[in-house]
């Protein structure tokens, strides 16, 4: 089995980050190790996270390619600016709803979208279709005949 786990982002220092996340935009703190190995953040609720990398590389500020998605992007926009938030780029209203870009204190920049709850719904409830060699890939389902004999 194989499942997505996180998304990495790197930072300068991942605690102070977690803090900034959870103060600022709301999301909850999760940590692996005793808080000493893996710094994540998320929604709170969600399953996706993100990974929270300090010391493994570089900081690279820039856009981070990660997208969050919401149905009240206008009120989300408001409270993280009251926060004191930094936005790349201010809300910018389409047909479909928003768009807008912040920036956490290293500088990684991350969108967010607004859409309607239906599609918000829906989407989080979809998953990737299953890959047509993944039965191949995964092995067969009942060991081999001289394992089970081993086994008896």
């Amino acid at each position: 089995m194989i499942a997505l786990a996180d998304c990495a982002v790197v930072v300068s220092n991942a605690k102070e980050a977690a803090r900034w996340w959870e103060e600022k935009v709301g999301f909850a703190v999760h940590t692996v190790g005793n808080g000493t190995h893996a710094v994540m953040v998320a929604p709170p609720g969600d399953r996706f996270v993100l990974h929270l990398c300090e010391g493994i590389d570089t900081v690279q500020p820039g856009n981070s390619g990660i997208a969050f998605v919401t149905d009240d992007i206008e009120g989300m926009v408001a409270n993280m600016l009251a926060a004191g938030v930094r936005f790349a780029e201010p809300l910018r209203k389409e047909t479909w709803g928003g768009v807008a870009k912040f920036e956490d204190p290293d500088g990684n920049v991350f969108w967010i979208l607004g859409a309607p709850t239906a599609f918000i719904r829906a989407q989080t409830t979809l998953r990737a279709p299953p890959a047509a060699n993944a039965r191949k890939r995964a092995g067969p389902r009942k060991p081999s005949p001289r394992l089970r004999r081993a086994r008896a």
